[in-house]
């Protein structure tokens, strides 16, 4: 009877012990799930990149814009438009030049142009040194200038440039100036073409466009009859009085000796 009472005491103590255990076993882990802190800062999120971290700044590539103007970016109606701008960009000046009206066969004359931006034309002209009608007038230019003189039929004349260079820089207040030798060699009205010509840089390139800026005609008339009116008659009569002269006084003295060599004969 008392291990039985025994036993039912043991029984209740063993049961309430190992629950007692269990519950402080497992009250730590669950603690932590059930409390929360009161202060704890919101949780930042994360984000994933799928990009390869570099070091230093990340690589750039430069791209070569196109020019601001370029033929390359520019519509032919745009091109056109811009060339017309530049041929804008000129200044005024004044231009001479002196044309013999005749010329003996064989003869040489000198052609001279003068082209200043600082004068008059009528006070250019009276800087013409070269015999002949001058002409002058205005023309636009640039600071590079050409000027070419060229004979209509070739061989009419010889033309010789006596300045070092057709293309030359043009000075603001000094004179620039071409002279060319021209020899006439056929007889008639012949023609020379006198142009001067503007260069114009156009896109940035290191060529010249030449721009005809200003031509005229020079009509000189050439004529045998001329060249013999010009001959040293003085020396030509002498000449001929000479070649005259000459056989006659041989003739004379032959027909004297003749005379003389009968009259000894006959005595």
């Amino acid at each position: 009877m008392k291990l039985l009472r025994l036993f039912f005491l043991l029984v209740p103590s063993i049961f309430l012990f190992t629950a007692c255990g269990a519950v402080a076993t497992t009250a730590p882990t669950q603690a932590p799930a059930t409390e929360a802190p009161t202060n704890a800062p919101a949780p930042t999120p994360i984000s994933v990149s799928t990009k390869v971290p570099t070091i230093g700044p990340p690589p750039t590539t430069t791209v070569a814009a196109p020019t601001e103007g370029s033929s390359q970016t520019l519509s032919p109606e745009e091109q056109m438009a811009q060339i017309d701008e530049i041929l804008k960009q000129t200044m005024g000046a004044s231009l001479a030049y002196n044309k013999p009206e005749f010329m003996n066969l064989g003869q040489t004359a000198t052609i001279e142009l003068l082209l200043n931006p600082s004068l008059s034309p009528e006070v250019l002209s009276t800087q013409i040194t070269e015999p002949g009608q001058v002409t002058s007038t205005n023309i636009q230019i640039t600071p590079r200038m050409k000027a070419q003189l060229i004979a209509n039929d070739e061989t009419a004349f010889v033309i010789k440039p006596i300045h070092d260079n057709p293309e030359q820089l043009i000075s603001e207040s000094e004179t620039t100036r071409w002279a060319w030798l021209v020899t006439a060699k056929k007889a008639g009205t012949q023609q020379l073409t006198l142009i001067v010509y503007r260069l114009v840089e156009y896109d940035g390139q290191n060529y010249w466009r030449e721009v005809q800026t200003y031509k005229a005609n020079i009509n000189i008339k050439v004529t045998v009859f001329q060249r013999i009116a010009s001959l040293d008659w003085a020396w030509i009569i002498g000449i001929l009085v000479s070649a005259i002269a000459i056989p006659a006084f041989w003739r004379w003295y032959d027909n004297k000796n003749k005379q003389k060599s009968k009259k000894e004969k006959r005595h």
